[in-house]
């Protein structure tokens, strides 16, 4: 561990045990309760996690978030739904049974090829994926399976390309593919409507006006990870969410979440 990253953890517990949420509608968006794990466990940490922020904060189901930031509402106390990117297993074994406790959803943005591979036993694909793609080696993707049955418990499946690509060049008919045939796929798989995207790496940076544009062409919501202070970037295009993790500490989860928004 580096040394800027240690002074930034001990900054991060020390601010954050004076911080609490405040009154605005905030979608936090994860990936895993574990980089480099696929164990069986019961998500305890999250768990944990979800308890503390629980007893500051409502939380309600994706859709009704988005509704809420689309139609520029505002909440008299903090709001939390979540999200959840790249589709990886412990989103079915541990993440959703935790969140069903408090009677919410969350939304799983997947990418259709890394699923695929779980279906047809392509190690290498996963390897690939999960070692130079994601930087998360060990990891192993949802079955198409698992998210029909995440569907007809209430959660929602999203797209997030089909290779975790990142979408901010000039390549139309790459652009086409990863985005919307994103989409057409996920909606063949699972027999339902694909309306919200979230584009991978999830910065700015990392999209660009002409990949925006195709997105907004086939989903009706589009999402990053980043300008978390401001709910919209894009010129209104793209809604923003806060990236956390659900084994991050309760102090550095509640020092994000302090922070003031606007529309």
């Amino acid at each position: 561990m580096n040394v800027r990253k240690i002074a930034r953890d001990i900054y991060l517990s020390l601010i954050g045990s004076f911080s609490k949420p405040s009154p605005y509608i905030h979608i936090l968006n994860g990936h895993m309760v574990d980089w480099h794990h696929d164990v069986e466990a019961d998500g305890e940490r999250f768990a944990k996690l979800l308890e503390k922020l629980h007893e500051r904060c409502d939380f309600v189901n994706f859709e009704k978030a988005v509704s809420l930031v689309v139609n520029h509402e505002k909440v008299n106390k903090p709001t939390i739904a979540f999200s959840f990117d790249d589709g990886w297993r412990d989103c079915y074994t541990q993440i959703a049974p935790q969140l069903e406790k408090y009677g919410v959803n969350a939304m799983f943005f997947i990418n259709p090829n890394f699923a695929n591979a779980a279906e047809n036993g392509d190690d290498q694909y996963i390897k690939n994926f999960t070692v130079n793609t994601t930087k998360s080696p060990g990891k192993l993707p949802m079955t198409w399976k698992q998210m029909a049955d995440l569907q007809k418990r209430g959660f929602l499946i999203g797209a997030h390309t089909m290779d975790h690509y990142c979408i901010n060049g000039d390549n139309v008919d790459e652009l086409e593919y990863q985005i919307g045939i994103c989409r057409k796929v996920i909606e063949e798989k699972l027999g339902t409507d694909c309306e919200y995207f979230a584009f991978p790496y999830g910065r700015l940076e990392h999209a660009n006006p002409k990949s925006i544009d195709i997105a907004c062409k086939y989903y009706k919501y589009v999402f990053s990870q980043s300008d978390y202070k401001h709910y919209f970037s894009f010129k209104g295009k793209v809604i923003n969410r806060r990236h956390f993790e659900p084994f991050w500490p309760i102090n550095h989860v509640n020092y994000f979440l302090s922070c003031k928004k606007t529309y």
